[in-house]
């Protein structure tokens, strides 16, 4: 049983980090695509927000269908639709094309990461949390690396943006492949959970959604136009893919940090909500080099803590019920990916990305209250159930 548990972690972690090679790979794409393609700065957003567009709908259509039917299967399923996906990001030009590939690349992706997460909550149980957040240093790390190597592969081989999706395609069927031999049912510490054991999803959830929106607008804003404000607003583009690369450098260091202080998490969520909206105060009042790098690190490690510790809130206080759990709030995580872009992406045509992530800051702000209001929230629901 140990060793399975190793190979489903395993294959979980590899499928977290080829989920973040492709973002960032897509985050340093995202310009090279609107010049290679012809497009206006403006359509920018509208292709990112068709990948992450089906994050609103897919993870919530498919969680409780998983629940029932199998999350493996699932699992299997979404990193064959990410492998199509990619593929025709890889081979198609035309713009709608290329919407319908960033959707499947989305729902791939999306599945992915909320079933994946659910299979680890019931492989590990109470250690569930600490796992999150190694499985997301393997995100950071994807991400980290992705901006490096098609910033070398251009340089020294030519690589156009599609060399990124060619890649992904062929690690995709990689993944699905590995999905496909791990034997057995789902969860790995005993059996299926009867229904009847399954705890009932609360109106609370919906808190956790509203902070995985706050996470993903701050996450998909900064990264996805940390390219754009190097460019336009500082002036440097040639450092884009430095600074990406330490806004996931840091993410990671974070991550491995906040894994090790998992038990404050209701403090860390706050602190990292603050701090993340301090430097972006910081960075859109005085945007220089310097304050480039220094706030897009410093951004990167203080939303370190908020995916993970989210996420395994959800899954871990709905046993029976995780994948329906991650569901829903991935499908907040969605509608705060599609925002965020939208509004950089018009902004970035007309007054610029200053004000845009003044907004984020402001936003981050807004979760610290999101967050408390949550906990508020369960202590009154712990409270009564003792009565």
């Amino acid at each position: 049983m140990k060793d399975r548990r190793g190979r489903l972690t395993a294959v979980c972690f590899f499928i977290l980090f080829l989920l973040g090679f492709e973002a960032g790979g897509f985050q340093i794409s995202l310009l090279k695509i609107m010049e290679a393609e012809g497009f206006s700065s403006g359509l920018s957003g509208v292709l990112v927000s068709g990948q992450y567009g089906a994050i609103i709908i897919m993870p919530l259509l498919v969680g409780g269908f998983a629940d029932r039917r199998g999350k493996r299967r699932v699992l299997t399923a979404s990193c064959l639709i990410f492998a199509l996906g990619a593929f025709g990001m890889s081979s198609l030009h035309a713009f709608g094309a290329l919407m319908v590939s960033a959707f499947a690349i989305g729902t791939g992706y999306s599945v992915s990461e909320s079933i994946g997460s659910a299979l680890l909550a019931e492989a590990h149980g109470e250690k569930s949390g600490r796992f999150m957040n190694l499985s997301q240093c393997f995100f950071s790390l994807g991400a980290m690396v992705s901006p490096q190597l098609l910033e070398y592969g251009s340089r020294s081989f030519g690589w156009s943006y599609q060399s990124l999706f060619r890649i992904c395609a062929v690690a995709g069927l990689a993944a699905a492949v590995s999905v496909t031999a791990l034997a057995g049912k789902d969860t790995v510490q005993g059996a299926n959970p009867r229904q009847e054991d399954n705890q009932p999803i609360g109106r609370e959830i919906l808190y956790l959604a509203a902070g995985l929106f706050v996470y993903a607008s701050l996450e998909g804003g900064i990264s996805y136009y940390l390219d754009g404000f190097a460019a336009t607003e500082l002036r440097c583009p040639e450092h884009g893919a430095n600074m990406l690369s330490l806004f996931w450098l840091f993410m990671l260091g974070g991550r491995v940090i906040c894994g090790m202080l998992y038990r404050y998490r209701r403090k860390l969520l706050s602190l990292s909500l603050l701090g993340t909206g301090i430097f972006l105060f910081l960075l859109s009042l005085f945007p220089s080099l310097t304050m480039g790098y220094l706030c897009f690190s410093m951004t990167g490690f203080c939303l370190a803590s908020i995916w993970p510790n989210l996420m395994s809130l959800a899954v871990e206080s709905y046993e029976g019920n995780s994948g329906r759990a991650a569901g829903i709030i991935s499908t907040g995580g969605g509608f705060g990916a599609v925002f965020s872009p939208l509004l950089l992406g018009m902004l970035m045509d007309g007054v610029g990305l200053r004000p845009g992530f003044v907004i984020l800051g402001i936003l981050s702000l807004a979760g610290m209250l999101i967050c408390r209001a949550y906990y508020k929230t369960m202590e009154k629901k712990a409270k009564n159930e003792t009565l």
